[in-house]
């Protein structure tokens, strides 16, 4: 039997736990020797514990003439303190008071480790959660610092591709003006007739000029002084007006001097005579000027610099020239045209193989474009492919009605024979028109481009990368569409 009890025990406190008390050994205490037995019937061990015991007449001590202990054995703290006997089976007297104070110490040190392990698992997790603070702390400054290198780095990174394609620009403009003199000097040597047609040329022009010499026209044509080549002669002489434009020089413009018809007479029929070989030596030789232009503006970027702006009238003024041989010869000699376009300016092959395809896309790169001169390229495209899908769609109309003409083995009759030879002159009038359509469509979409999108430099680039071939605007037009339009550029 347990009992916890909430009131005052025997030594003051105000809670006591009280041992488990054996029933027979309490009986014993409160009953005397000899008395029957009952509740007190066992008195000896009454008078065994030696106490007064105050009767029912008021007389302490005794009890129905039988001695009692003091009260204040029992319940005062004054006299001797009850004490609980030992369990059942366990030892006597201090044994059972130390086997008893050793659990609760147990218990206590148990409680005590308990409460220590716990503030040492929670001393730890703080810890770690200080050094994990610490560590993102580092980290995160650590990837502030990398991002700053970053930067760091991406910009002089910008900066360098920047310098890197403008020395490999200047290299090809080198490499291109090494080969053109190389070409020059070759030319120069080996192709004296060159310069004896040009001489039967320049007289004709003088004869003209003479007829025309009563009404004051004594100049003669920038394009007899050697097309491009003019540039070096008009710098010689300042007070000499230069022309404007491409079209200073066309017949019927109204921009050629008063008194000039015979003189441009005399140079329109000198294109319709100029061999191609010549159209291409000129075209050589622009090519050269340029790309010593290109090497003095690209020597001078500072638009400060007085060579800077000299370097920028020279190719004024070389364009120019170059624009009044392509239109005098595409309006007037087409053919020549056609050849200039079609051949390597280096070997004169015609056709063009992947290798020399693969080059354009480097052109296409130098000219740096912007994204508003790439779509206005890429709409030309448009529009010139739709021109010549008509152009294409007549011409096989027009080869078909050929191959319907009727070719006889013998001679019949006459008018057989001029009837089918009338079917083919129709064909051919109508066939030179449809090339006629095709000649001025591409010439308005190269001159259309070079004229109102390219600025001077990316002239002067793409005249100059291009070489040995003359700029194909289509291929670059279409690695534009391409980069923009995917393969449905190709289809279109």
């Amino acid at each position: 039997m347990e009992y916890t009890g909430s009131g005052p025990g025997p030594s003051g406190r105000d809670s006591l736990d009280l041992e488990a008390i054996d029933m027979e050994q309490l009986m014993t205490y409160f009953t005397q020797p000899g008395a029957p037995s009952g509740v007190f019937g066992e008195s000896g061990a009454l008078q065994a514990q030696g106490g007064p015991y105050r009767g029912m007449g008021g007389d302490s001590g005794t009890f129905m003439g039988l001695p009692l202990p003091s009260a204040a054995n029992l319940f005062s703290s004054a006299g001797a303190e009850l004490r609980s006997p030992a369990p059942r089976g366990a030892g006597s007297g201090e044994g059972a008071d130390t086997g008893y104070a050793s659990d609760d110490s147990k218990l206590l040190d148990d409680s005590r480790g308990k409460r220590t392990a716990e503030q040492k698992a929670h001393a730890i997790q703080e810890k770690n959660r200080r050094a994990q603070k610490r560590f993102r702390e580092r980290q995160k400054a650590r990837m502030k610092d990398m991002t700053e290198q970053l930067d760091d780095m991406g910009g002089e990174l910008g900066k360098l591709r920047m310098e890197n394609n403008s020395l490999k620009n200047r290299n090809s403009i080198l490499e291109k003006v090494l080969a053109l003199r190389d070409e020059h000097i070759r030319v120069l040597q080996d192709e004296q007739q060159v310069f004896d047609l040009g001489s039967h040329a320049f007289e004709e022009g003088d004869s003209a000029a003479g007829q025309a010499s009563l009404s004051g026209s004594t100049q003669p044509s920038p394009l007899l002084l050697g097309g491009a080549g003019s540039w070096q002669a008009s710098r010689s002489s300042p007070g000499e007006a230069q022309p404007s434009s491409g079209n200073s020089l066309v017949p019927g413009s109204g921009h050629a001097a008063p008194g000039s018809a015979a003189a441009v007479a005399a140079e329109i029929r000198a294109v319709k005579q100029m061999p191609s070989e010549m159209v291409v030596a000129r075209w050589k030789e622009t090519v050269r000027e340029l790309g010593n232009i290109l090497v003095q503006i690209e020597g001078c970027p500072d638009e400060s610099d007085p060579r800077h702006g000299e370097g920028l009238d020279a190719l004024c003024r070389v364009l120019d020239a170059a624009g009044q041989l392509c239109m005098h010869t595409a309006v007037l000699h087409p053919t020549n045209m056609q050849k200039l376009i079609a051949q390597a300016l280096d070997d004169g092959r015609s056709g063009v193989s992947s290798e020399d395809r693969a080059r354009w896309a480097g052109v296409a790169s130098s000219l740096q474009l912007s994204e508003e001169q790439k779509s206005q390229i890429i709409s030309l495209r448009r529009i010139f492919l739709r021109r010549m899908a008509r152009v294409v769609e007549d011409r096989r109309g027009i080869l078909a009605k050929l191959q319907a003409v009727h070719v006889p083995d013998r001679m019949l009759a006459l008018q057989s024979v001029i009837s089918e030879t009338l079917k083919v002159n129709e064909c051919t009038v109508e066939l030179k028109a449809n090339l006629q359509e095709e000649h001025l469509a591409g010439m308005e979409f190269i001159g259309t481009v070079f004229k109102t999108i390219f600025n001077k430099l990316q002239k002067a680039r793409a005249i100059v990368q291009s070489y040995p071939f003359y700029p194909d605007v289509y291929q670059i037009s279409t690695l534009l569409a391409l980069e923009r339009e995917g393969t449905a550029a190709l289809e279109a």
